[in-house]
């Protein structure tokens, strides 16, 4: 599962779970949870469904064949959340049966045993909360185009249809629905069989997934798609798009077929199901869902040229891809080794992105991963293999994806590649169709390269927090002697240990490059190297392999000389942010050559951002030059940062001109946000153009909300309440929401319409609303979060819910005390 949705929601969203672990750090104290008891194994699951469009309702028939896992077996228990049971039939008969709401308890009559083989029928119906989603047209809404589909990962398939609703089971399937005779449905494995039926003015399809997989992975996806086909080997691929997406679907996901071959390389198994399908759906409740052989991915992935290189579907595939085999082929046996499907997916990704793009994209996304993983820890510290979560979706975050990724780097870093990959296959290979947990895992690389790395597995799976280094060298140039001395500062308790960490140094002076490895495992540890001369260079860490906070204070000529000689383009990225904090003489040069000359984007977009820091005319004069990059994510840093220059006729007219003339989207979106700081007395004009324009994901449109509201802030209020209706595109809707409680003008109309907004159809809106009460809300809100929190379907929106409620608590009880 990967919750990539735009921008916007990935900041949002993490921010929440930020703020959700503030003043919890403790919370790996919590009580363990532990995975519920198995007691049958089932062999098959087969779905009958038709569907109440009107009523958004289900109607089903479940048939189950399953193995009982004990004697004197007489009664089966299933999952099954609000629904109505018509009858159950078992052994051709009609049996009874005890339903609660939550627990369907069927039974069999008289005891069976290990060896049985049992088989039985459920019809039923449900109007799920969770599980299966309708997305119809309306009145706010006429031209949404109709569809539905499911999400049952982690625990919600039993609101569509009774099940042991647990990832402990392997099982086959096959799914039969119904459905309006202009719809199309994709399900797992083969499309075996379609059907017209004139009359009834239906079609039904039926699909046979023969090979085992976990419950959560059973998917239904309907509506009226086109379907775009690819191919690679054996395999063949469909996109299921909206028709007018269909245009862009083939260029979006051209990696694909790549994606396919390359993890089957790098995995040493052939891409093992019979198909593999890419279904993008309005309103999906993550970024991507790896179901048996048919991903759902939102249509928010799907984009023209104009949004490109900002929005690409590439990573979104590929890690989706790669949980083919980590999370299907095998699969966690429990949510507290989730990292074994969402680790290994987010590393694969960046492997992929290794491959297809070179290695300074990998070095930039992994580091990009072990900073969300340090500002993490800022709030909470938490183990990778964890069981303290109330619901399963608390495990779903950082702590399994860029750190369980971070984890497997560090691993490659010291097995090498070689080894690292022999260990991969062999897991691969020994528990194709298997559970897996941690300790199978890590039981596997020993076996495959006779590595005991027990010690790491401690530090890194079973403890939580990172290492902070704070280094520094001195040389004697007497003795031609380099003294590299690492402390380390972290906070060291029961959950963070002292780590033991190989380190790779890099040192370069005019004559020598040296690489060495040491062994950091101390509080305090001291390093001697001899050289023939001064070093111009002392890197720690190089390649940037390590999840850790690195200090380590140069001077701005050693800065300047790491950003323009660094082979690693972490270490260039790094060098330019530190001389932003250098004095504009020592600094601005070095960082206008290499924002001019670097060969990788991210190093030069990282340059432009420290320029930001100065305001002086060369600095200016170079930001200008820099909105012409050959990288237009280069281009928008560059505008964005022109914004620091106010009442400037010049830039004035470059960001009118860029308006005018560029197609990208983003760099437009820049643009009317940094005329609004620089020429607000004029932007009006350029305001009123942008928001006729249609972009992805209302891009330029949200961006023309922002700086009306700070150009003309009661007639960008009057336009927020304006977007935030239902019926506007939910970007902009989310876009209005958020101006709206940061207003720092008509509070109280602010608060009414963000608790009006806590019952919206639209998640993200809610979670908006949540969010902002706790912030702006008081004492009479907390019944009315405390009602969200317990009717809430979304894990995000209970927690956030919870959060708020302690929010204004904490806030109304310091009010008393003053």
């Amino acid at each position: 599962m990967m919750k990539r949705l735009s921008y916007f929601i990935i900041v949002l969203i993490f921010s929440t779970q930020f703020l959700l672990a503030q003043n919890n750090s403790n919370s790996h104290q919590r009580l363990e949870h532990q995975a519920p008891n198995k007691e049958f194994h089932m062999i098959n699951l087969n779905l009958n469904l038709h569907f109440n469009l009107i009523k958004k309702e289900v109607l089903g028939v479940a048939t189950e064949t399953i193995v009982p896992l004990r004697e004197n077996y007489n009664t089966v228990h299933l999952e099954a959340s609000d629904m109505k049971i018509d009858k159950i039939e078992f052994d051709n008969a009609i049996v009874p049966f005890k339903y609660d709401g939550k627990i369907l308890s069927i039974e069999l009559g008289k005891n069976y045993g290990l060896y049985d083989t049992l088989i039985y029928s459920i019809t039923y119906s449900t109007t799920p909360s969770k599980g299966i989603f309708f997305v119809l047209p309306d009145s706010a809404y006429p031209k949404r185009t109709p569809q539905l589909w499911s999400q049952s990962e982690s625990e919600d398939a039993h609101y569509w249809y009774p099940c042991h609703d647990y990832p402990d089971d392997f099982g086959t399937s096959s799914l039969t629905a119904t459905v309006p005779q202009n719809w199309v449905v994709v399900s797992n494995g083969l499309l075996k069989k379609e059907t017209t039926d004139k009359k009834d003015k239906t079609k039904t399809f039926t699909w046979v997934e023969d090979k085992p997989h976990v419950v959560y992975l059973n998917s239904i996806v309907a509506g009226e798609f086109k379907i775009v086909k690819d191919k690679w080997d054996d395999v063949p691929i469909y996109y299921y798009v909206l028709p007018k997406y269909a245009k862009n679907a083939k260029e979006n996901f051209s990696h694909t077929p790549d994606i396919l071959k390359y993890f089957s390389e790098v995995t040493g198994h052939h891409y093992e199901w019979q198909k593999l399908s890419l279904s993008t759906v309005t309103n999906f409740t993550e970024g991507g869902m790896e179901n048996v052989s048919a991903i759902t991915l939102t249509d928010n992935t799907l984009h023209s040229l104009n949004a490109e290189p900002q929005i690409t579907s590439t990573d979104l595939v590929s890690h989706e891809t790669a949980h083919q085999w980590f999370g299907d082929l095998l699969t966690c046996r429990s949510w507290a080794n989730a990292w074994l499907n969402e680790g290994f997916a987010t590393f694969f990704e960046a492997l992929y992105g290794k491959h297809a793009f070179g290695n300074d994209h990998f070095n930039f996304e992994m580091t990009k991963d072990h900073d969300q993983v340090i500002n993490a820890d800022k709030f909470e510290r938490r183990p990778t293999v964890w069981n303290g979560y109330k619901s399963p979706e608390d495990v779903f975050g950082v702590y399994i994806y860029p750190r369980g990724a971070s984890i497997l780097n560090m691993m490659r870093e010291m097995l090498g590649d070689d080894l690292f990959f022999k260990a991969i296959k062999y897991y691969v290979k020994k528990f194709q169709f298997h559970n897996v947990d941690t300790h199978d895992f890590t039981d596997a690389v020993r076996e495959a390269t006779g590595e005991n790395l027990d010690w790491f597995y401690s530090e890194w799976l079973y403890k939580g927090g990172h290492p902070v280094y704070d280094v520094n060298y001195n040389y004697d140039e007497a003795n031609h002697k380099l003294i590299l001395n690492v402390d380390q500062t972290q906070k060291v308790d029961s959950l963070t240990p002292v780590y033991k960490m190989p380190v790779n140094i890099y040192i370069a002076t005019a004559g020598q490059k040296i690489n060495k490895m040491i062994w950091v495992d101390s509080l305090k540890n001291s390093y001697s190297f001899d050289l023939t001369e001064k070093p111009v260079m002392v890197n720690f860490d190089e390649g940037h392999s390590l999840l850790a906070e690195i200090n380590f204070k140069k001077s701005a000529d050693e800065l300047s000389y790491q950003l323009k000689n660094d082979p690693d383009v972490s270490g260039r990225v790094w060098a330019a942010k530190q001389l932003s904090m250098q004095d504009e003489k020592d600094a601005v040069p070095s960082l206008i050559k290499s924002a001019k000359n670097d060969k990788f984007w991210g190093v030069r977009e990282a340059c432009i951002n420290a320029l930001g820091m100065f305001h002086s005319a060369g600095v200016r004069d170079e930001l200008i030059a820099a909105v012409n990059d050959k990288d237009k994510r280069v281009d928008v840093d560059a505008i964005n940062q022109l914004a620091n220059f106010k009442n400037d006729k010049n830039i004035s007219g470059l960001l009118k001109k860029t308006f005018d003339d560029e197609k990208n989207y983003f760099i437009r979106a820049a643009a009317i946000t940094s005329l609004a700081s620089v020429d607000s007395t004029n932007a009006i004009p350029y305001i009123d153009k942008a928001f006729k324009i249609n972009s992805h994901q209302e891009t330029v449109r949200a961006a023309a909300l922002q700086a009306l509201i700070k150009v003309d802030p009661k007639k960008g209020f009057i336009e927020a309440q304006k977007y935030l209706q239902y019926g506007q595109p939910d970007p902009l809707r989310i876009r209005a929401l958020v101006s709206l409680a940061m207003s720092k003008d008509n509070k109280e109309k602010s608060l009414q319409l963000i608790r009006e907004s806590l019952t919206d159809s639209y998640w993200i809106v809610r979670l908006i609303a949540v969010n902002e009460l706790g912030r702006l809300g008081n004492q009479s809100d907390i019944i009315t979060l405390n009602n969200v929190a317990k009717n809430a379907n979304n894990n995000f929106i209970l927690r956030a819910a919870e959060k708020s409620v302690k929010m204004i608590e904490a806030r109304e009880g310091k009010d008393k005390t003053l």
